[in-house]
């Protein structure tokens, strides 16, 4: 009877091993001692076992079968599994990071710096067979910088976390701040309205600050570092993390359309939370109501339908929305579809192949991929699909995509499948990240920084590959904010 009942245990503990996975990647992150530590404990337990209760070989044989396979779903699930601990399917994760004035313990620091880097090494497919060296020295010079200093705040961890993340030019893998209330220049919304754009801070032009933040930011192409800059210096938290200081004043330097500047000089109270900001500028619910993430207009006189999506977003609300408007188009005989991706900051590629499904095309090629899974890289090759196609909605007319260097991730591959299959052409900018690099991302958070941390876990490769462009060029360039108009001069 005892010898039973240590089976029953050695059985309970094997579940318990298993239900570890589920429970790192749905509910909460465990310490990295935690998979070690109880599977020293299962090892103790098959010996102890296999000594009082394995008398018989069949009992010895089912033990080792049983400790074959724990052992095997516990390691790999734990150090190939690239969603071991993180964020990407917890019902309702918490992003927020703690203020950037916050300060950490050098210990503190160190341990989120490692935490960064293992995770980075683990996952990325740029670290299957070694550490890039650029990375490595890199890391070897924040660690001293580190180990020098007694505290150091959220937002120089931040700084210095990413300068390491962005040797990899991977604009899918950074470290950043993400505040739960941020404090916004209250008179954006006024430049906005007057239709006036960005062009120095302190003096500084965009252009200098582009290469004066070079380091400060994961990214691929430049206009991609642009957005990041500029969603950066509309807020407090994002101009310290820049190095400029409210207290001091900060001096935003306007265009407008006429070709005039403005100066305007902003101290601490003149960011406010959004909260705040919505009383300051007078918004209505009518201004600031959520709009939905996929709808259509149609222009019968101009023979034109245009699709707004502002993220790649899968679900039963796309598929009825794009089924609706390919309805219209066919039965008021429109000859024009284009899609609107100027603020798509990606999603899923399903999007673009349940679009294609409209077009008149039987086949079309995706591009092959490689999937990192810890010690393993797994390739994966699409490079021609049959277009199970909407026959009696097919539309045989013309398709446009309206893109911009905020058109990102899926928003990028959406116009790939498309140019590089030759279904449409596109108008606008050249999307913010590269079609030959990484994507697929595992979201993390620091341990005691609370700072978020997304990373890489596949190298994607572009369909065409005899193409010497380095992003998806657009077949008729223009400014995103003129697409729209230059989409109609090209139909008439």
């Amino acid at each position: 009877m005892l010898r039973k009942k240590y089976f029953i245990f050695h059985i309970i503990l094997g579940i318990i091993i298993m239900l570890t996975i589920p429970l790192s990647m749905f509910f909460v992150t465990l310490p990295r001692f935690v998979t070690p530590l109880i599977l020293t404990i299962y090892a103790l337990s098959f010996i102890f076992c296999m000594i009082k209760y394995a008398e018989k070989t069949f009992d010895r044989v089912r033990l080792i079968i049983m400790a074959f396979v724990i052992l095997s779903i516990s390691l790999f699930g734990t150090y190939c599994n690239p969603y071991y601990n993180s964020l990407n399917f917890r019902t309702d994760p918490d992003y927020y990071s703690h203020s950037p004035y916050a300060v950490l313990s050098k210990k503190e620091a160190i341990s989120d710096l490692d935490y960064a880097m293992y995770y980075l090494k683990k996952l990325h497919p740029a670290f299957y067979s070694e550490v890039p060296e650029k990375v490595q020295s890199r890391y070897d010079e924040i660690s001293k910088k580190i180990s020098a200093a007694e505290t150091i705040s959220v937002c120089e961890l931040s700084q210095d976390i990413e300068y390491i993340f962005a040797a990899l030019r991977d604009g899918h893998s950074y470290v950043q701040m993400n505040i739960n209330d941020p404090h916004y220049m209250k008179h954006i919304y006024s430049y906005e309205q007057r239709n006036g754009k960005i062009k120095a801070i302190n003096g500084i032009t965009i252009e200098e600050l582009v290469k004066q933040t070079a380091e400060l930011y994961s990214y691929e192409a430049e206009s991609w570092q642009i957005s990041r800059i500029k969603s950066s210096i509309s807020t407090l938290e994002g101009l310290t993390y820049l190095g400029f200081f409210a207290e001091k004043g900060v001096t935003y330097t306007y265009e407008l359309p006429d070709g005039t500047t403005e100066d305007i000089t902003c101290y601490t109270d003149d960011f406010i939370t959004y909260e705040e900001y919505y009383k300051y500028n007078s918004l209505s619910d009518t201004e600031t109501a959520d709009t939905p993430f996929v709808y259509y207009t149609v222009d019968e006189e101009n023979s034109a339908a245009i699709l707004t999506l502002e993220s790649c977003s899968y679900n039963d609300e796309y598929i009825s929305c794009l089924k609706e408007m390919f309805t219209e188009v066919k039965e008021k005989g429109i000859k024009n579809v284009a899609v609107d991706l100027r603020s798509n900051g990606g999603g899923s590629s399903l999007v673009a192949d349940e679009f294609i499904r409209y077009l008149d095309v039987d086949k079309y090629n995706t591009g092959t991929l490689k999937w990192r899974w810890g010690c393993f890289m797994i390739p994966f090759t699409y490079n021609e699909m049959e277009n199970d196609k909407y026959t009696d909605l097919t539309f045989t007319g013309d398709v446009y995509i309206l893109t911009s260097a905020n058109s990102f991730s899926s928003a990028m591959l959406f116009p790939q499948y498309i140019k590089d299959n030759g279904l449409g052409s596109i108008i606008g900018e050249a999307p913010g990240n590269d079609p030959n690099g990484y994507g697929e991302i595992a979201m993390f958070k620091l341990p005691d920084s609370q700072l978020y941390m997304q990373i890489s876990t596949k190298r994607f490769f572009r369909i065409d590959q005899s193409t010497d462009e380095f992003l998806v060029e657009p077949h008729i360039p223009c400014d995103s904010e003129n697409a729209i108009d230059v989409f109609y001069e090209t139909i008439k």
